[in-house]
This record gives structure tokens, sequence and C-alpha cells, in this order.
């Protein structure tokens, strides 16, 4: 078996990165964040139908007002 050794630290990181990749409940959450922020910047819910997502639809959601997420 070939070995690597690495910092303690950088292994530590590594193993709590995996863990929250694993968390598939925080990946749902994240995925449902997404959802919401694109539905509020451009008006549009994404869900699995994209047709709707056309070059106009976009150009349009840019000359609206400002959102409070385009700082972000």
């Amino acid at each position: 078996m070939k070995m690597v050794e690495i910092p303690l630290s950088e292994y530590r990181r590594l193993k709590e990165e995996l863990e929250l990749l694993k968390n598939t409940e925080l990946l749902r959450n994240i995925n449902k964040l997404v959802d919401l922020l694109y539905q509020e910047k451009y008006g549009l819910f994404m869900g699995d139908y994209t047709d709707d997502l056309t070059e106009t639809v976009v150009n349009e959601a840019w000359t609206d007002e400002p959102s409070g997420w385009d700082n972000v």
C-alpha cells in the first residue's frame, strides 16, 4: 500500500470536508437555498423544468430593481 504524508492539521481539515460532503441533509438544504435565491433574483422557479430559461427572460431580469443578493 502506498502512503502519502500530510500535516495533521490538513488531514483533520480534509476529514471535516468529507463529513460535510457526506451530509445529505446539508446538501438538500443548499439545493433548496439555491432554488430560492434564483427564484427571488430572476422571478423564475427552477425546479426540474428549464425550458423557460431563455436569454430574453434572463436579460429582462438584469434590468429589474437590484436584489439584496446582488452583493452576496
